[in-house]
């Protein structure tokens, strides 16, 4: 971390003694708010409480003023909250992140890479991972995960499955894996980073379902403290804080923080929200007082939870155990498998919508995820389990169990860069079987791709994708004209 001092935080040069307050960057805004200080300055609302749509969050909404600092050169409050959040998330330095955990990976992978550098993907990374390679221009290589076919959804990235690859590929310098996946599953980061270190390449994990790891005892052990290079943490996802918020975590030497911060800078928003980064600064205090204590009330609240609906035999809830498939697993993710009713996860999530207006995070053909939150209280968890009793003892079972096949990685005939230079053309979809895509197809949520840019379009994947659109999966392409349509290379 760079000194205070190289921004003459402490000399005559630009000083504020408000650079030194200990107080909260959410309590500065406020008493800035009733100072009344006359706003010639960006936004544009100028935090006036007349607009209601607002919900007078103007009120604290400013730009890089005297005394607030600044999130791209930080000399003072922020530079001490961002000190406090890798003290407490263990990490040797840490960013904020105004834009969410896309941002970071983007800015990351660019710091971690040269243009041509071949990277190892796990195939179920998140839509950002392969736009920062596009973008990035580099040359990916994939690693699959395992695959529960009687769910639908990847299991762990194997340790000996990453070894092979850098083996046959020894010009690799980075690994990204993204644990714990959207369904909560994790791989074993301590061996992979093992594997990674003894090939010479770094380790970057995508932790954005995962900011809560590591901060309990009852929670699985996060990637920051075993081995990964750099990771990223979505704060909005599961603790209480303001959706976008993130924090990019440093924890080796293997990364170059100066050309980390250049391309932070280049990704980010040269205006971050102040509302949002006073929302992590506030969480990362928190953690410092009663944070703690809420998570491990959390942790109970799933408990019991899981120990009032175990009962249940249609609607029950995926429990890695001893599956070879799983390496771990974060119970914060509750996945209900409707392997054995009539319904699919898409119909559960329907009617928890309908009749117990219970919004569940994502839903698919044989599961519908709920996410869980520090935010949560008993009385959710409480509806929650009334519901799924209830639907359970009312649903039909089912005759017969609906695999869903995970297909071959498909041929790769271009990079996913160098489809910008060719000349293309929308085919319907029936036609386009060995055509090269010149688009990305994914299911989102969770936003993994079912192909990517140079790659050869077989049957499997029209048949794979297009089943998965019909049981109301949201399966996208880039040009939006998925089913109907996809674009590929020109012949």
């Amino acid at each position: 971390m760079r000194k205070k001092e190289d921004y003459f935080y402490k000399g005559k040069i630009g000083f504020d003694p408000k650079k030194q307050d200990e107080r909260s960057l959410a309590t500065l805004l406020r008493e800035h708010d009733v100072d009344g200080y006359i706003p010639f300055h960006m936004p544009g609302h100028k935090r006036n409480k007349v607009y209601e749509y607002l919900n007078y969050l103007q009120s604290l909404d400013i730009t890089e003023i005297d005394g607030f600092d600044n999130l791209h050169s930080p000399t003072g409050v922020l530079f001490d909250a961002q000190v406090r959040a890798a003290r407490i998330f263990g990490a040797k330095e840490s960013r904020f992140l105004t834009c969410g955990s896309t941002v970071g990976v983007l800015a990351c992978i660019r710091a971690m890479t040269n243009a041509g550098d071949a990277v190892l993907i796990a195939r179920n990374c998140h839509r950002s991972v392969y736009n920062a390679v596009e973008v990035c221009g580099l040359r990916p290589f994939y690693v699959s995960p395992t695959y529960f076919e009687e769910y639908g959804f990847y299991g762990s990235v194997m340790p000996e499955d990453v070894d092979k690859a850098l083996s046959q590929n020894p010009e690799i310098t980075l690994v990204v894996v993204t644990s714990p996946t959207y369904e909560g599953v994790i791989s074993d980061i301590k061996s992979i980073s093992a594997v990674c270190k003894a090939h010479g390449a770094a380790l970057f994990v995508d932790e954005a379902h995962g900011a809560h790891l590591g901060l309990n005892r009852r929670f699985e052990k996060s990637a920051r403290s075993l081995g990964a290079d750099a990771v990223v943490n979505s704060l909005h996802k599961t603790l209480p804080c303001l959706t976008q918020t993130a924090v990019l975590h440093v924890c080796s030497d293997k990364v170059d923080v100066a050309k980390l911060d250049k391309n932070l800078a280049v990704f980010q928003t040269s205006s971050p929200s102040y509302v949002l980064m006073a929302s992590i600064d506030g969480f990362v205090r928190r953690l410092e007082s009663t944070g703690r204590e809420e998570l491990e009330m959390w942790t109970d609240m799933l408990e019991k939870f899981r120990r009032s609906i175990a009962r249940c035999k249609k609607v029950r809830l995926f429990d890695a155990g001893s599956d070879g498939r799983v390496f771990a697993y974060d119970k914060t993710k509750l996945v209900f498998l409707t392997v054995d009713s009539a319904m699919s996860g898409i119909e559960l999530a329907r009617d928890l919508r309908n009749d117990y207006k219970l919004e569940f995070e994502m839903s698919s053909v044989n599961y519908a995820l709920a996410m869980t939150g520090a935010g949560d209280r008993f009385s959710a968890f409480l509806a929650l389990s009334e519901a799924i009793y209830e639907i359970d003892c009312n649903a039909k079972e089912r005759y017969g169990l609906v695999n869903i096949s995970n297909f071959d990685l498909p041929k790769k005939a271009f990079e996913p860069h160098q489809i910008d230079g060719l000349n293309v053309e929308t085919v319907n979809i029936d036609e386009s079987v060995g055509r090269v895509c010149a688009e990305s197809v994914w299911a989102y949520p969770p936003g993994s791709p079912l192909i990517c840019k140079g790659e050869v379009i077989d049957q499997d994947f029209v048949k794979h994708a297009l089943y998965l659109y019909e049981c109301g999966v949201n399966v996208q392409s880039e040009n939006r004209e998925f089913p109907n349509r996809i674009c590929v290379v020109a012949q």
